[in-house]
């Protein structure tokens, strides 16, 4: 009997350390960005498809639309942009995490600068 309640106990003990994987977030739709650095404030857009992990989308700034590409993993999101300015790209990485209707994170402007941003779901 001691035996079979050391067995359970260790199996609870397995099944309570797998069990905090999350639930993968949704994030398909239109979300309202603010990106903070220390040149200023943007507030762009980005329309996001999702197909499980996999993110695609339109972003939409100062600079016009672009394509998005990224993954969402539970609750982390990391996308990215290529942005063409003066003929050259620029790619602008963006990294964070999702909670129901809201996002935010760090991001990197290349080798030119990072900062931080928040997102609201567009209703």
């Amino acid at each position: 009997m001691r035996r079979l309640v050391k067995l359970l106990g260790i199996a609870l003990v397995c099944v309570m350390s797998i069990a905090p994987l999350r639930a993968q977030a949704d994030v398909t739709g239109t979300w309202d960005l603010t990106v903070r650095t220390q040149q200023g404030t943007a507030t762009p857009s980005v329309t996001f498809v999702q197909s499980g992990e996999s993110l695609s989308g339109t972003y939409h700034g100062r600079m016009g639309d672009s394509k998005v590409e990224g993954t969402v993993r539970g609750n982390d999101i990391q996308f990215t942009v290529t942005l063409r300015f003066q003929d050259q790209a620029h790619v602008i990485s963006y990294s964070g995490t999702v909670t129901g209707d809201a996002m935010k994170g760090t991001v990197q402007f290349g080798d030119r600068g990072s900062g931080t941003w928040s997102g609201q779901r567009r209703q």
